[in-house]
C-alpha cells in the first residue's frame, strides 16, 4: 500500500518522456534536482542553489558537464538564463521556466533523488518513464510495457544500458518485470510472436 503522508517529486511527463523535448538522463536529474529546490521555494520560480549541491546529489563531479546540462535546459526553454560560469563558494541565481501543462506531470517520491548513488541516473530516468505510463486509478493494471525500441527514440538510451539499468532495478526491488508473450505479429520478423516486457514500479519499496 502506497504511503499517504509522503513528499512527491513532480516532472512534467512531456519533459519525462521528451515530448517536444530533447532532455538526456545527465540533463534530467539536474532539472529534477531544480525543480526540488522550487517545491522547497514555495514554487517560486527563482532560486538559489549550490553547484556542490548538484554534485552531491547527482555525482555529476565535472563543471564542464554540469554546464552543458544548464545549456541543454537552457536551450529547451526550461531555464531563463545561459549560464556561463559556475559559482563556487556561492549560490547561482536560477529563473525556472514552465512551458508545460501543471496538471500534466509523474510524480514519485522525493526519496528516489536521493537514491542516484545506487540507481544511477539511467535508472532513475527509467523509474519515471515507466511510471508515466502507469495509470494509478487502475487497480488491475499497474504496469506498462514500452518496447526497447520505444524507450530508445525518446530517450536516446541504447538497448544494453535499458537491460543494464532495467537488471539493476529490479535487483533494488524497485521495479518488477514480468516476460509476457505478445500477440502473433504476421509483419513481424518472420512472423515470429514477441514478447514484451510488462514493467511495474514498487511506489512501495521506494
Amino acid at each position: 500500500m502506497v504511503q499517504k503522508n509522503r513528499m512527491w517529486l513532480q516532472v512534467p511527463t512531456e519533459i519525462v518522456r521528451n515530448i517536444g523535448f530533447i532532455i538526456d538522463e545527465k540533463s534530467f536529474a539536474v532539472y529534477a534536482f531544480l525543480l526540488y529546490k522550487k517545491f522547497k521555494a514555495f514554487n517560486n520560480n527563482q532560486i538559489d542553489v549550490l553547484i556542490r549541491d548538484i554534485k552531491a546529489v547527482t555525482e555529476i563531479t565535472d563543471n564542464r558537464t554540469i554546464k552543458k546540462c544548464f545549456l541543454n535546459l537552457h536551450n529547451q526553454g526550461l531555464i531563463k538564463d545561459e549560464i556561463d560560469k559556475l559559482p563556487i563558494n556561492k549560490s547561482l541565481q536560477i529563473t525556472m521556466l514552465e512551458p508545460y501543462k501543471s496538471d500534466y506531470f509523474t510524480q514519485l517520491p522525493l526519496e528516489l533523488l536521493k537514491s542516484l548513488n545506487s540507481i544511477g541516473l539511467i535508472g532513475f530516468r527509467l523509474l519515471y518513464y515507466y511510471e508515466s505510463y502507469i495509470n494509478r486509478s487502475n487497480i488491475s493494471k499497474q504496469f506498462c510495457f514500452p518496447s526497447y525500441e520505444t524507450i530508445q527514440v525518446d530517450l536516446g538510451i541504447s538497448n544494453f544500458s535499458v537491460t543494464k539499468y532495467n537488471k539493476l532495478l529490479a535487483k533494488e526491488k524497485l521495479l518488477t518485470i514480468t516476460k509476457h508473450k505478445a500477440e502473433y505479429d504476421p509483419f513481424g520478423d518472420s512472423g515470429l510472436e514477441k514478447f514484451n516486457n510488462h514493467y511495474s514500479v514498487n511506489l512501495h519499496k521506494l
